[in-house]
């Protein structure tokens, strides 16, 4: 469903905004009561799916655009805004990124991202996940 159709049958749950590089349509909705701005409407709905889940019972609760500072032999290099953080019931977390274009660096920070937590992924602590827009891009992680 495009924002133009949600609006037409919800109301104002999705207010577009213009397009990123990307082409993607920026989206404002609601989410817990407050009103957000997403990267792209299949973002927001991503995060209406998780606000869901959280009020049936499925997770415990998530964080939007987390924001994760990245280190190489203790030098500070960038920071990572993740899209969501997901606390599960059995006590995990996931790392969630919504994309619909896998860049160069975006790459580069998401293996930053899963080596600063191997130890923590290893244990099943933690787990780091992609939710591709469309199709999934052919993209491996060597």
């Amino acid at each position: 469903m495009t924002p133009e159709e949600a609006n037409a049958k919800f109301g104002s749950m999705y207010k577009t905004e213009k397009k990123n590089k990307f082409n993607a349509t920026k989206a404002v909705v609601k989410v817990n009561g407050n009103e957000r701005t997403y990267m792209s409407a299949g973002e927001g709905r991503y995060a209406k799916e998780l606000e869901y889940q959280q009020r049936q019972g499925l997770i415990q609760c998530f964080e939007q655009q987390v924001r994760e500072k990245l280190y190489s032999n203790g030098n500070w290099i960038t920071d990572y805004l993740v899209d969501f953080l997901v606390y599960h019931n059995d006590g995990t977390k996931e790392f969630i990124e919504y994309k619909g274009k896998s860049t160069d660096l975006w790459q580069v920070k998401w293996r930053m991202l899963l080596a600063k937590y191997k130890k923590e992924i290893t244990r099943g602590e933690v787990k780091c996940s992609i939710a591709w827009h469309k199709e999934p891009y052919k993209f491996k992680l060597k």
